[in-house]
């Protein structure tokens, strides 16, 4: 468990604010330059109708990374979340997701769950530096350009 009592830990320059309808073209962009099969704008669209929480953050007031959050019952499930290349390795997507962690918190939400690429090391260990657990794998999960990739399911409590 890992309880987040403080604010977003952006640098300075980079702010967050929940995504808009205006941010849709900015947030693809950093979804098709970040993953091999991204989602459409559709997606994004149909995020904000079911209510899911969605999030950007801005530096010199450019989109510059996302976030897609669902909340049910008392879990919450981070299904998307993106930075651009151009500002990857800033702490950016860290800062993102403690910030969701503890807006989470504050829900009283119990436990938040993942799905990663098994191939994507690098979020993989983010993550598990977030206090994340692997607890899980679903087969064939993802799509590539090739075939299905294999996911790892990973949970975190939050309480």
């Amino acid at each position: 468990m890992v309880f987040i009592s403080a604010m977003a830990e952006f640098h300075a320059g980079f702010c967050s604010r929940p995504m808009t309808d205006a941010d849709i073209d900015a947030v693809v962009a950093i979804e098709e330059a970040s993953q091999p099969t991204p989602w459409s704008a559709q997606v994004f669209r149909d995020c904000f109708t079911s209510g899911y929480r969605c999030d950007v953050v801005t530096r010199d007031e450019q989109v510059v990374a996302f976030i897609v959050v669902s909340w049910v019952l008392d879990e919450a499930h981070l299904l998307n979340v993106a930075v651009a290349p151009a500002m990857q390795r800033r702490g950016v997507a860290w800062a993102l997701i403690r910030d969701s962690i503890r807006r989470c918190q504050e829900r009283g939400l119990t436990q938040m769950y993942l799905e990663v690429r098994e191939s994507n090391t690098g979020a993989r260990a983010l993550y598990a530096h977030l206090g994340f657990e692997e607890i899980g794998q679903r087969r064939n999960y993802y799509r590539t350009v090739g075939g299905r990739e294999n996911a790892v399911l990973m949970m975190l409590g939050l309480r």
